[in-house]
Protein backbone atom coordinates (compact mmCIF):
# COMPACT_ATOMS: atom_id res chain seq x y z
CA UNK A 1 0.00 0.00 0.00
CA UNK A 2 2.69 2.48 1.01
CA UNK A 3 4.74 1.37 -1.96
CA UNK A 4 1.83 1.99 -4.32
CA UNK A 5 1.25 5.50 -2.90
CA UNK A 6 4.91 6.34 -3.24
CA UNK A 7 4.94 5.00 -6.79
CA UNK A 8 1.82 7.07 -7.61
CA UNK A 9 3.48 10.21 -6.18
CA UNK A 10 6.62 9.57 -8.18
CA UNK A 11 4.52 9.01 -11.32
CA UNK A 12 2.60 12.27 -10.72
CA UNK A 13 5.88 14.12 -10.13
CA UNK A 14 7.33 12.67 -13.31
CA UNK A 15 4.18 13.66 -15.21
CA UNK A 16 4.38 17.25 -13.87
CA UNK A 17 8.07 17.43 -14.76
CA UNK A 18 7.32 16.10 -18.27
CA UNK A 19 4.56 18.71 -18.79
CA UNK A 20 6.86 21.45 -17.55
CA UNK A 21 9.61 20.37 -19.96
CA UNK A 22 7.16 19.97 -22.82
CA UNK A 23 5.92 23.56 -22.33
CA UNK A 24 9.44 24.99 -22.17
CA UNK A 25 9.65 25.92 -25.91
CA UNK A 26 6.40 27.92 -25.61
CA UNK A 27 7.65 29.65 -22.49
CA UNK A 28 10.88 30.57 -24.24
CA UNK A 29 8.95 31.94 -27.25
CA UNK A 30 6.73 34.05 -24.98
CA UNK A 31 9.75 35.36 -23.07
CA UNK A 32 11.47 36.20 -26.36
CA UNK A 33 8.40 38.09 -27.60
CA UNK A 34 8.15 39.95 -24.30
CA UNK A 35 11.79 41.02 -24.56
CA UNK A 36 11.29 42.13 -28.18
CA UNK A 37 8.20 44.16 -27.20
CA UNK A 38 10.09 45.79 -24.32
CA UNK A 39 12.93 46.70 -26.68
CA UNK A 40 10.47 48.21 -29.19
CA UNK A 41 8.82 50.27 -26.46
CA UNK A 42 12.22 51.51 -25.30
CA UNK A 43 13.14 52.49 -28.87
CA UNK A 44 9.81 54.26 -29.31
CA UNK A 45 10.27 56.16 -26.05
CA UNK A 46 13.76 57.26 -27.03
CA UNK A 47 12.50 58.27 -30.49
CA UNK A 48 9.92 60.66 -29.01
CA UNK A 49 10.70 64.25 -29.95
CA UNK A 50 12.25 66.48 -27.33
CA UNK A 51 10.41 69.61 -26.20
CA UNK A 52 12.74 71.70 -28.38
CA UNK A 53 11.93 69.56 -31.42
CA UNK A 54 8.22 69.74 -30.65
CA UNK A 55 8.50 73.54 -30.34
CA UNK A 56 10.11 73.76 -33.78
CA UNK A 57 7.39 71.48 -35.14
CA UNK A 58 4.78 73.80 -33.62
CA UNK A 59 6.42 76.87 -35.15
CA UNK A 60 6.31 75.31 -38.61
CA UNK A 61 2.73 74.23 -38.10
CA UNK A 62 1.72 77.66 -36.81
CA UNK A 63 3.16 79.34 -39.91
CA UNK A 64 1.16 77.05 -42.22
CA UNK A 65 -1.91 77.41 -40.03
CA UNK A 66 -1.72 81.20 -40.38
CA UNK A 67 -1.51 80.87 -44.17
CA UNK A 68 -4.59 78.64 -44.15
CA UNK A 69 -6.47 81.11 -41.94
CA UNK A 70 -5.53 83.97 -44.24
CA UNK A 71 -6.79 82.01 -47.24
CA UNK A 72 -10.07 81.17 -45.49
CA UNK A 73 -10.65 84.77 -44.44
CA UNK A 74 -9.83 86.09 -47.92
CA UNK A 75 -12.22 83.58 -49.47
CA UNK A 76 -14.99 84.59 -47.07
CA UNK A 77 -14.54 88.16 -48.27
CA UNK A 78 -13.78 87.68 -51.99
CA UNK A 79 -15.24 84.26 -52.74
CA UNK A 80 -13.46 81.15 -53.99
CA UNK A 81 -11.23 82.64 -56.70
CA UNK A 82 -8.92 80.38 -58.69
CA UNK A 83 -5.87 81.70 -56.82
CA UNK A 84 -7.47 81.11 -53.42
CA UNK A 85 -8.64 77.62 -54.48
CA UNK A 86 -5.04 76.76 -55.36
CA UNK A 87 -3.75 78.11 -52.06
CA UNK A 88 -6.42 76.22 -50.12
CA UNK A 89 -5.60 72.99 -51.95
CA UNK A 90 -1.91 73.42 -51.12
CA UNK A 91 -2.56 74.24 -47.45
CA UNK A 92 -5.11 71.42 -47.14
CA UNK A 93 -2.67 68.89 -48.56
CA UNK A 94 0.02 70.03 -46.13
CA UNK A 95 -2.37 69.96 -43.18
CA UNK A 96 -3.66 66.49 -44.02
CA UNK A 97 -0.12 65.10 -43.98
CA UNK A 98 1.26 67.12 -41.03
CA UNK A 99 -1.63 67.68 -38.64
CA UNK A 100 -1.78 64.07 -37.33
CA UNK A 101 1.73 64.40 -35.86
CA UNK A 102 0.84 67.49 -33.85
CA UNK A 103 -2.81 66.67 -33.20
CA UNK A 104 -2.09 64.46 -30.20
CA UNK A 105 -0.56 67.48 -28.47
CA UNK A 106 -2.79 70.41 -29.46
CA UNK A 107 -6.13 68.73 -28.78
CA UNK A 108 -5.19 68.66 -25.11
CA UNK A 109 -5.61 72.45 -25.15
CA UNK A 110 -8.56 72.62 -27.54
CA UNK A 111 -12.06 73.53 -26.40
CA UNK A 112 -14.33 71.14 -28.28
CA UNK A 113 -17.66 72.06 -29.82
CA UNK A 114 -20.23 69.77 -31.37
CA UNK A 115 -20.46 72.13 -34.37
CA UNK A 116 -16.97 70.98 -35.39
CA UNK A 117 -18.10 67.37 -35.40
CA UNK A 118 -21.18 68.23 -37.46
CA UNK A 119 -19.02 70.15 -39.94
CA UNK A 120 -16.78 67.11 -40.41
CA UNK A 121 -19.72 64.75 -40.70
CA UNK A 122 -21.44 66.97 -43.27
CA UNK A 123 -18.31 67.41 -45.37
CA UNK A 124 -16.71 63.97 -45.36
CA UNK A 125 -18.69 61.64 -43.15
CA UNK A 126 -16.33 61.64 -40.16
CA UNK A 127 -16.30 63.71 -37.02
CA UNK A 128 -13.68 66.43 -36.87
CA UNK A 129 -12.09 68.66 -34.29
CA UNK A 130 -11.90 72.43 -34.82
CA UNK A 131 -8.61 72.20 -36.74
CA UNK A 132 -9.85 69.46 -39.04
CA UNK A 133 -13.07 71.37 -39.68
CA UNK A 134 -10.94 74.11 -41.26
CA UNK A 135 -9.46 71.84 -43.92
CA UNK A 136 -11.79 68.85 -44.22
CA UNK A 137 -13.61 70.26 -47.26
CA UNK A 138 -12.14 69.03 -50.53
CA UNK A 139 -12.32 72.51 -52.05
CA UNK A 140 -12.68 76.08 -50.93
CA UNK A 141 -16.01 76.35 -52.73
CA UNK A 142 -17.29 73.33 -50.77
CA UNK A 143 -15.96 74.83 -47.53
CA UNK A 144 -17.84 78.08 -48.15
CA UNK A 145 -21.06 76.32 -49.16
CA UNK A 146 -20.97 74.22 -45.97
CA UNK A 147 -20.08 77.20 -43.76
CA UNK A 148 -22.06 76.93 -40.54
CA UNK A 149 -21.29 80.46 -39.35
CA UNK A 150 -18.82 79.16 -36.75
CA UNK A 151 -15.59 79.83 -38.65
CA UNK A 152 -14.48 82.83 -36.55
CA UNK A 153 -15.17 81.03 -33.27
CA UNK A 154 -13.40 77.95 -34.62
CA UNK A 155 -10.38 80.07 -35.57
CA UNK A 156 -10.30 81.64 -32.11
CA UNK A 157 -10.42 78.25 -30.38
CA UNK A 158 -7.73 76.73 -32.58
CA UNK A 159 -5.44 79.74 -32.18
CA UNK A 160 -6.01 79.63 -28.41
CA UNK A 161 -5.08 75.95 -28.41
CA UNK A 162 -1.85 76.64 -30.30
CA UNK A 163 -0.95 79.49 -27.95
CA UNK A 164 -1.49 77.37 -24.83
CA UNK A 165 0.48 74.47 -26.30
CA UNK A 166 3.27 76.88 -27.23
CA UNK A 167 3.35 78.27 -23.66
CA UNK A 168 3.59 74.74 -22.33
CA UNK A 169 6.44 73.89 -24.69
CA UNK A 170 8.32 77.10 -23.79
CA UNK A 171 8.24 76.10 -20.12
CA UNK A 172 9.46 72.60 -21.01
CA UNK A 173 12.28 74.00 -23.16
CA UNK A 174 13.35 76.33 -20.32
CA UNK A 175 13.34 73.39 -17.93
CA UNK A 176 15.21 71.24 -20.46
CA UNK A 177 17.94 73.86 -20.83
CA UNK A 178 18.23 74.26 -17.04
CA UNK A 179 16.94 77.83 -16.94
CA UNK A 180 13.74 77.10 -15.02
Amino acid sequence: MIGQQAAARVARGANVAWLWLRRMPNRLRVASLDMRDAAQRARAASAAPTPSERFEQLRGFYDRYNLLVETLCDSAQYGPTAKLEGEYASHRKWMLSNYPAIRKYVVAYLRFDSADTRQGLDLHGQSADAFEALFCASSLDEFLRADDGQMIERLQRTRESLIHYGDHLRSLVRRESGCA
